[in-house]
């Protein structure tokens, strides 16, 4: 399969999304951003690489529902841990705290 200009687009939306992740993690709202771009990248790939097989958009709406669900989960975790520990800062998180 011959790799379009778009589908080399969305791949380099997902490389970019890891970089910023590795190298904007210090407050998990970066994190987070960095994980829907990410997931879009996925969405725009397979939109372009089902959409020349097939007319079937049923598995993509299905992708999306599970991308806009695990943004909507990210955020209230995030508001949540806002509320107890006052920060979004990664280092704050100690696992070892009881």
């Amino acid at each position: 399969m011959i790799m379009s200009s778009e589908m080399l687009f969305s791949v380099f939306i997902y490389i970019s999304g890891v970089f910023i992740l590795i190298f904007q993690w210090k407050h998990i709202l970066n994190m987070m951003l960095s994980f829907e771009i990410m997931m879009l990248g996925v969405i725009f790939f397979f939109l372009l690489s089902w959409g020349l097989f097939s007319n079937d958009y049923s598995l993509m709406m299905v992708i999306i529902v599970f991308g806009v669900c695990e943004a909507s989960l990210g955020l209230a975790l995030l508001v949540s841990m806002i509320r107890v520990h006052g920060n979004d800062y990664v280092k704050s998180l100690n696992m070892y705290k009881l």
